[in-house]
């Protein structure tokens, strides 16, 4: 089957500064649920954010860093 190159841009532009704001209640949450102020249930969920995150960042970063096709548009 061939590919089709008129493939629809879903995001348009990657802006990352917002990766630098969502991850300050992300360790926010770690911080409180590992020390104890929050309940440890609150602390891994947390983690599990932190590791989303940090899987979206990089998927962000090699977009980024990634050739674009001519045929697209910006």
């Amino acid at each position: 089957m061939p590919r089709l190159r008129n493939k629809p841009v879903l995001i348009g532009k990657v802006d990352l500064w917002w990766y630098g704001i969502a991850i300050l209640p992300i360790l926010l949450l770690v911080y409180l649920g590992f020390t104890g102020i929050l309940s440890p249930l609150i602390g891994l969920m947390g983690l599990f954010a932190f590791f989303f995150w940090l899987f979206s960042f990089i998927g962000a970063i090699w977009s980024k860093l990634k050739k674009r096709p001519k045929d697209l548009p910006r």
